[in-house]
């Protein structure tokens, strides 16, 4: 049983003539005849009583006739229902963020783009950058905010530069007093220090701050933290020196219990979006575009 069989069945029994019934369906009498027949044998009762003079519906003919037209209704008005839905939906543009800090870097961007994408929805997703690429590169996110090196032995990702990043100290007065506006690591290294796990910020192999941390770690000088707030409650609070990118904070997030310095060995990051090549996603183009305006 399908929809052109059930459009026959209630044409011919509106006009009582399968010859009418063809021509206004488009067909060959012997069209309507096959399919009239195919519905009795699905149906298994008769649904016409014809002879040389008349074509009368039978009682089963009768009652089929009501539902066969309420069925051909229900199934005309799907398309405009569907497509209402559709005209109402929101589509998801869903960015992946290492920390919640970095949807500074958002706002300006969402706020353009809102103007002219209003039907489009983004959705942030906060984990470590480990997680974030294998989110990218499964399709369950459209682009993630992060380092260049997020993406390094993952040929099938491309980046675009919004900013160079470096890392910075988080000096609390009461642990170390300094006029200098940079350092280097030898003159603070009998303190204490708190920064970020490494699945929260991928680091360089090469990177020599790393190298260092990685050495105090073995000393248990070094306190690691799953997120930026609790690194920076840790600093505030006087339990260490705060190493962090600057991308992850910002200055209202400090107090003036604390100094922010360069540190000379901090070698310089790009950060910025990571997508799949292989993306032709219009919106998410549309998306990049506005981080340029």
């Amino acid at each position: 049983m399908n929809s052109q069989e059930l459009k026959c069945f209630v044409v011919a029994a509106d006009r009582l003539n399968f010859t009418r019934a063809a021509k206004e369906l488009y067909v060959t009498p012997p069209t309507v005849t096959h399919h009239i027949q195919h519905l009795e044998e699905e149906l298994g009762v008769k649904l016409f009583i014809r002879n040389s003079k008349s074509v009368q519906l039978t009682t089963a003919g009768e009652i089929f006739y009501h539902d066969a037209h309420d069925i051909l209704l229900r199934m005309e008005a799907i398309p405009n229902r569907l497509n209402a839905v559709k005209s109402n939906e929101q589509t998801l543009l869903k960015i992946g963020c290492t920390m919640s800090q970095e949807t500074k870097y958002l706002t300006q961007a969402l706020r353009l783009f809102h103007r002219e994408n209003s039907r489009v929805s983004p959705r942030i997703y906060l984990d470590d950058y480990f997680q974030l690429v294998n989110r990218l590169v499964e399709n369950q996110l459209d682009f993630i905010l992060g380092t260049k090196i997020m993406m390094q032995d993952r040929p099938e990702c491309t980046f675009r530069k919004l900013s160079t990043s470096t890392t910075k100290a988080i000096i609390p007065k009461s642990i170390f007093q300094t006029s200098k506006e940079m350092i280097s690591f030898n003159e603070i290294q009998d303190c204490s220090f708190i920064t970020l796990r490494q699945k929260s910020i991928p680091k360089l192999k090469e990177d020599d701050l790393e190298h260092f941390l990685s050495t105090k770690v073995r000393e248990k000088n070094v306190i690691r933290q799953d997120d930026i707030e609790a690194v920076l409650a840790l600093t505030l609070s006087g339990y260490g020196i705060g190493i962090l990118p600057d991308y992850a904070f910002s200055i209202q997030d400090l107090d003036e219990s604390v100094k922010v310095v360069s540190l000379q060995e901090s070698l310089e990051i790009d950060y910025g979006i990571i997508y799949l090549k292989k993306d032709r996603n219009k919106l998410l183009k549309e998306f990049i575009e506005c981080f340029n305006k």
